[in-house]
């Protein structure tokens, strides 16, 4: 049977300790020191609460509180929340949704065996102030690696310092119900436990903030009077013990406590599951498909470059609830165990995948040419944006299609369902935001949905796939490469945020360009400029009490993590995953300023899976860092392996109303109407330079080449340029 976490299980040293303390047998409180009133505490809720900090039941967060010891498990623990203690969604007021409050359903999070490798860690000390307390921020990252840093988080077994920042919720109104808020700037490894450390925090006036009474009890050794509450004295002696061995002063701290990251095996077994099951249903063969129209218009309208697209269908094995994979449904799990993994509903149903093709006038001029040349192009998958959609949208742009055409690759899309436009037409995506008990319907099925990239991609290597239909070839000649067995990946936005994790599990897909990337949404969604008008104001009606805000983005990204880069940087940076493949490689574009995909994010992808960056970066000498891309190393061109490129619109000029300013460094994002000027969001994929550069990233003998020179990378601005 599970047992509650504590580490003394493993430290025979600190045991005997603790019975030394506790006079040999007797209860540990009775030979201390006086005896603390916890009376504003509730004993009953030791259960279900941290109460170190005793303003909201889940802070801190994450901890190892929450979890029991498993034996099998990866990591012996297994998270343990309880429906008492979680967030409770509101009635919104949105038509068509909810009416009724719900307690979240902590069901789908307890299959964890562990927490979040991108994990927001949050405190609450209200009267807090960072600057006079002297705690690491965005832009001065390298400070948390100082001997007397105030904020600091360590490896509890190697006792290596994490590099993070600290900030407080600046989208809190209530300077009362304001979130601290710690981010590492580099992933958590997977597996490992860690130490939270604060210590000397200070107010306004620079005075020193008292210690929460239940933390104060364990670090002074006093009695608490509650045996809930010393059965936990051991665990708080481990970690007093090895801050002490990193040279922390036990008397110095305001707050302290562990944490453990997921397994990368908990993370991605349910992904490699599919892909592993999926594909043994293939065997030697491709997936089905049908192709159903073929044509150059697009909405009835012949678009330039273009010369031929095919639309059509193609069966991926459903491992959802719902028939056909339609938005709504969770994985088909046959048993309630908590390793149990997804089946094939009634283990026959398919999902009817939406694809098209694009092939442009530098494969084939015209069609009906008999005598046209056929000069066989890249074959490459397109994943879009933000609720957008494969075969339409985005993928119909001028900027893939000039891609296409100036590079000879032939793009082919899917949609990225469970985050794609039907998710949000059929209503789920708000249904997810007003109660987040929901988030399954949207992350399984984006697993799914990578499971339909990866078959569509299998379309594109197989001979008797696409190769076989004729309306990918001219007179008898094939349209697109297939003898390389490779196909390349190219999205941007969601595409970038998604695509990592496409990349490091697909068989047939070693290269991949990630356009204005990210990797946890806990982290991109408060910096997403427009998100309260978009979304937010859902979820934040859901959720009224800030506190609850910020452990909502916590909570969402344990399961974001499976659909998502964050959960699969580990295999990029050298982890591999079985039967993935070693030699995988992505190329990061980011876009300085952006206004929906914080370029921060890029930063930690890139600390996280060692790629290097283009330099000079700075823009005009100035950035709101004080060591831009501190822990990131310069390219050495030629260079071969990951890569980070920040592209750079200029600064805002009101006169001709182009470029952008440099963003805000608190947790919101930057809009138009708050003064950054314009979103450069598209300006990578539409800068011809970085387009170049794309292409010779999407080979399989990939190199990163030099397109800036020694100059920053500088990105068209395209305001108006659609066409």
């Amino acid at each position: 049977m599970p047992t509650r976490y504590s580490p003394l299980l493993a430290t025979t040293s600190l045991v005997f300790a603790s019975l030394i303390l506790s006079g040999c047998g007797g209860s540990s409180s009775s030979s201390r020191g006086p005896q603390i009133d916890l009376s504003h505490l509730d004993p009953a809720e030791a259960t279900y609460c941290d109460q170190l900090i005793s303003s909201h039941c889940l802070y801190p967060f994450p901890s190892n509180h929450y979890t029991l010891s498993d034996d099998d498990s990866v990591t012996g623990l297994r998270i343990n929340f309880q429906a008492a203690g979680l967030p409770v969604a509101q009635p919104t007021g949105v038509p068509g949704l909810p009416t009724s409050a719900a307690p979240m359903n902590p069901q789908e999070w307890n299959r964890n065996d562990g927490f979040s490798p991108g994990a927001m860690l949050l405190a609450h000390f209200p009267g807090v102030d960072l600057e006079e307390t002297g705690a690491v921020t965005l832009g001065d990252i390298e400070a948390s690696l100082a001997a007397d840093a105030p904020i600091l988080v360590i490896d509890a077994e190697t006792l290596e310092r994490q590099l993070i920042w600290a900030e407080l919720d600046a989208n809190a109104g209530d300077p009362e119900r304001q979130s601290l808020m710690i981010r590492p700037a580099a992933n958590f490894i997977e597996g490992r436990r860690y130490i939270v450390a604060l210590r000397q925090l200070r107010d306004d006036q620079g005075e020193l903030l008292p210690a929460p009474a239940l933390f104060r009890a364990y670090r002074d050794n006093l009695r608490t009077g509650q045996e809930v509450y010393e059965q936990r004295r051991p665990a708080m002696e481990d970690i007093f013990s090895r801050l002490a061995d990193h040279g922390v002063a036990r008397d110095s701290l305001t707050l302290a406590w562990d944490f453990t990251i997921a397994s990368q095996q908990n993370l991605t077994e349910r992904l490699l599951h599919l892909r592993d099951d999926a594909f043994a249903r293939l065997g030697d063969q491709p997936p089905a498909f049908q192709v159903d129209t073929v044509g150059v218009e697009i909405d009835g309208e012949a678009r330039p470059l273009l010369s031929r697209g095919i639309s059509g269908t193609f069966e991926v094995p459903n491992y959802l609830t719902s028939p056909g994979g339609q938005p709504g449904g969770r994985f088909n799990y046959t048993d309630d165990d908590a390793d149990a993994l997804p089946q094939v509903l009634n283990n026959d149903d398919v999902v009817q995948a939406r694809f098209r093709c694009q092939i442009s006038d530098a494969t084939v001029a015209d069609f009906d040419d008999d005598t046209a040349t056929v000069t066989p192009a890249r074959a490459a998958l397109y994943g879009h944006g933000l609720f957008g959609e494969g075969p339409g949208g985005e993928f119909r742009s001028n900027a893939v299609r000039d891609m296409a055409h100036d590079h000879n690759i032939m793009y082919c899309a899917t949609d990225w369902i469970g985050m794609a436009r039907f998710d949000v037409e059929t209503g789920v995506v708000p249904l997810v935001l007003a109660d987040i008990s929901n988030l399954p319907m949207m992350n399984d099925r984006s697993q799914q949905g990578l499971l339909n990239f990866m078959y569509l991609a299998r379309l594109l290597t197989h001979p008797d796939g696409f190769a076989s239909h004729p309306a990918f070839s001219h007179e008898g000649q094939l349209v697109f490469e297939v003898e390389h067995d490779e196909v390349f990946f190219d999205g941007n936005s969601q595409g970038g945020i998604m695509g990592g994790a496409l990349v490091a599990t697909a068989p047939d897909i070693h290269r991949g360009v990630l356009g204005v990337p990210g990797a946890n949404y806990s982290l991109l969604l408060q910096r997403f400029g427009p998100f309260e008008e978009r979304f937010g104001f859902i979820l934040y009606g859901a959720y009224p009490d800030t506190l609850d805000q910020s452990l909502v983005f916590a909570l969402m990204q344990m399961l974001w993590d499976r659909a998502e880069n964050n959960g699969y940087l580990s295999h990029l940076a050298g982890r591999h995953l079985p039967n993935t493949g070693t030699d995988k490689r992505v190329l990061l574009q980011a876009a300085l300023g952006d206004h929906l995909v914080t370029h921060w994010s890029a930063e930690i992808i890139a600390r996280t899976i060692g790629a290097p960056v283009h330099e000079p970066t700075r823009r005009l000498g100035d950035h709101t860092d004080s060591n831009p891309y501190f822990a990131i190393d310069d390219i050495q061109y030629p260079h071969q392996g990951h890569g980070l490129m920040i592209w750079d619109s200029g600064a805002y000029d009101p006169d001709t109303d182009r470029g952008n300013a440099l963003p805000p460094t608190n947790n919101t994002g930057p809009t138009k109407d708050t003064g950054y000027g314009n979103d450069p969001h598209e300006s990578p994929r539409r800068t011809p330079a970085a387009q170049a550069q794309k292409s010779a990233f999407m080979q399989r003998d990939s190199e990163v080449i030099d397109v800036c020179g020694d100059d920053i990378c500088r990105s068209f601005d395209h305001t108006g340029l659609d066409r």
